[in-house]
């Protein structure tokens, strides 16, 4: 089995590469059905749902891998991300002042909660 999670963890990775997202997502949900606590494939599946602007879902994909590995800076920032790309202003700089907290030098992180700030506030 852990052959087979290897091999469709790397597929799904290829998949998205070329910009094959409904691919990569199928991937890593089979990585995710072998090893549900892969929080690699949690993250990229989420990466993978926000390139095809299904950022709710991106958010669960991300809340489970922080439920994984809560200190893993970049599925903080990806959330953010999300919740930017949502109108969702407040949970986006709560995401990026986590990954912050958890790498005070993580310049992406505080580069993306600037962009935040300058967002127009929460849609109602």
């Amino acid at each position: 089995m852990e052959n087979f999670k290897e091999q469709y963890y790397n597929e799904g990775l290829d998949f998205a590469s070329l910009g094959r997202y409904s691919e990569a997502i199928a991937s890593f949900d089979k990585v995710i059905v072998i090893h549900p606590d892969s929080a690699d494939a949690w993250r990229k599946r989420g990466n993978a749902l926000g390139r095809l602007n299904r950022h709710s879902e991106a958010v669960v994909s991300y809340d489970k891998e922080i439920a994984i590995n809560p200190h893993d800076v970049r599925v903080w920032n990806n959330r953010g991300n999300a919740f930017i790309r949502l109108g969702q202003r407040q949970n986006a700089l709560a995401s990026f002042d986590k990954a912050i907290a958890i790498n005070p030098g993580y310049t992406v992180a505080k580069q993306n909660r600037e962009i935040a700030l300058k967002n127009k506030p929460d849609r109602t």
